[in-house]
């Protein structure tokens, strides 16, 4: 197999896990926001929904609906629900054969009793995923406020970009560990993993050579000082390979950390009391990469 057939092959795999991906995941990487929510002011809530449904409208409403009920029991709001169902059997010819119809009719109706409660909420973001029976789970992101009170929402952006980020900048020095911090499990332990073997091999091939150069001065045996300086070039070779390909790893490590998206985020722009930061990658006047920040009263 060629070269080219190689890499035809694998951007084939490649496309396909990612239509798969597509397919069964809004996202190829769970957002931030599932492990930790952002943080709020004492006007409102972060509030993570979750619900299941074979289609994601009736899912998303499904959210809105849990939103709406959970509220009204922390208001003592109760939700009474009369459900009505009715059942006919009938019966037909088909093909000269009785056949059985059964007709069901269900109606439901929910009525609140209870207090007049203002609830004020706001849609973020959210994630959903599709089981192998075709039922999507959802989970959403909303701002809620506290009951009757009105809320003063921060401003915020969704990001899959790391570029402002801090810890990134500093994480990016360890191989693997920016990877992690992003969410990208997968990528970070292989750039862990090649770049510990990488080390490893740098350690193996150097004891290696150096120890031939060792039986290169015990020995005075021309044949067997040849064979021993062929062992210790290809050792010499193997340990300046695995040099070669640290560094190209690093080099990659350190642009992948903070260039490549990472899992969805949520920035807060504005806080609550109106003023605004912002924290930019500069590069110095002596040529040092740092952070600028910009602050807006």
């Amino acid at each position: 197999m060629n070269s080219r057939s190689f890499y035809l092959i694998m951007v084939a795999l490649l496309s396909s896990a990612t239509i798969a991906l597509a397919q069964t995941a809004s996202d190829a990487i769970k957002p931030k926001w599932l492990h930790k929510l952002p943080t709020s002011n004492s006007t409102f809530k972060y509030q993570v929904v979750a619900s299941s449904a074979y289609n994601l409208e009736d899912a998303r409403s499904m959210t809105v609906q849990t939103l709406i009920s959970d509220a009204g029991m922390r208001a003592g709001v109760v939700i009474v629900s009369d459900h009505k169902s009715t059942e006919k059997v009938s019966q037909v010819w088909e093909n000269g054969k009785l056949k059985e119809v059964i007709k069901k009719d269900m109606e439901t109706i929910d009525t609140a009793k209870g207090h007049e409660i203002t609830l004020h909420a706001s849609y973020i973001d959210e994630y959903w995923k599709q089981d192998k029976n075709g039922l999507y789970h959802l989970q959403r992101l909303y701002a809620e406020s506290e009951l009757g009170q009105m809320p003063y929402y921060d401003d915020v952006e969704r990001t899959t970009s790391y570029l402002s980020d801090p810890a990134t900048w500093g994480l990016s020095l360890i191989p693997g560990a920016a990877q992690f911090h992003k969410g990208s499990y997968l990528k970070g332990g292989l750039i862990l993993s090649g770049s510990v073997a990488l080390i490893g091999g740098i350690i193996f091939t150097e004891n290696q050579r150096a120890d031939y150069v060792k039986k290169i001065a015990k020995t005075h045996e021309a044949n067997i000082k040849r064979a021993y300086a062929t062992k210790r070039d290809h050792f010499a070779t193997g340990r300046n390979i695995c040099i070669g390909a640290a560094a190209a790893l690093y080099v990659y490590n350190l642009i992948d950390a903070v260039a490549s998206p990472g899992a969805r985020r949520i920035l807060i722009k504005q806080y609550s009391n109106g003023n605004t930061s912002t924290l930019l990658p500069i590069i110095s006047a002596d040529g040092y990469p740092g952070m600028m920040a910009s602050i807006t009263f």
